[in-house]
């Protein structure tokens, strides 16, 4: 496909950057993973409270010895992380760069893990079923544009494996032209997604192959981050962010239907059993 070939043009080049880095640079595990959402520094600061919560969801069933997927892992920090805690990990991802330096960043983090690169609409390589869990890190709504994507992700996970996205939400139709606006100021690349936002269309997309699914919003006021990216190393950004989160911490708490607004999601889901699918 000429648009997924694009997209895959444009994160070669990105994380083919990080590939000079030296092993210390690339270690992941609990520690350095976690240390990352408080590090200023670190692009994973602006999404700390979706990633703390992610890791909280991934937890809440044991990880140890699960055939895990890491969905569009990009440096694939939560794949690594996974299996640091003894999971059988795969790594997924349109770029080879993007596998290359996970691998590196495997080694270095003295794991075992499988990196495949391929376009998520044509997985052959993997087994129907081959999956107990699937992570998709702020993947999925990449994927989803492109046909075949959605049944082969059902296709490769065994009845009742655990879906779970961290993504975007678009319950917030004012925020999600805000969202588009400042990615155009900004010159964003098309690829990088930020005008495509996971909403219930996509929640119905994936209903014919998943059950139980859940969604955990997180960000209200707080997705205001957006205009202070780039400069959360800056006392007075980081501030506001903790203002803007806990004036959310109160305003959801007093009124709970608001979280559908928030800007952000952890979305959960479980594989239908073959029965059940259409």
């Amino acid at each position: 496909m000429i648009a997924s070939g694009a997209e895959r043009d444009f994160y070669d080049g990105h994380y083919a950057q990080f590939l000079r880095l030296p092993d210390h640079a690339l270690r992941v595990d609990r520690k350095t993973l976690e240390a990352s959402f408080e590090n200023p520094a670190q692009p994973f600061y602006e999404r700390r409270l979706l990633y703390r919560a992610t890791m909280r969801v991934l937890e809440a069933e044991p990880l140890r010895g699960r055939r895990i997927l890491d969905y569009g892992c990009g440096p694939a920090d939560f794949g690594l992380w996974l299996a640091t805690e003894g999971a059988q990990v795969t790594l997924l991802d349109l770029s080879a760069a993007a596998i290359e330096l996970a691998l590196k960043r495997a080694h270095a983090s003295a794991v075992s893990v499988r990196g495949i690169a391929a376009d998520a609409s044509r997985l052959d390589m993997l087994a129907d079923g081959e999956f107990d869990l699937v992570f998709a890190g702020a993947a999925l709504h990449h994927t989803l544009k492109y046909p075949g994507a959605l049944a082969e992700l059902a296709r490769i996970m065994r009845s009742g494996a655990r879906l779970v996205l961290a993504e975007t939400w678009g319950g917030n139709p004012l925020l999600n032209a805000a969202r588009k606006l400042r990615a155009r100021m900004a010159g964003e690349a098309r690829e990088q997604g930020e005008g495509i936002i996971f909403s219930r269309h996509e929640l119905r997309a994936l209903a014919p192959f998943f059950a139980e699914l859940r969604v955990e919003p997180v960000n209200l006021l707080a997705m205001a981050k957006r205009v202070l990216r780039g400069r959360f190393e800056r006392p007075w950004a980081r501030l506001a962010m903790r203002v803007l989160e806990s004036a959310d911490r109160a305003m959801l708490a007093a009124a709970p239907p608001l979280r559908y607004w928030c800007g952000e999601a952890v979305v959960t889901g479980r594989r239908r059993v073959s029965a059940e699918v259409p």
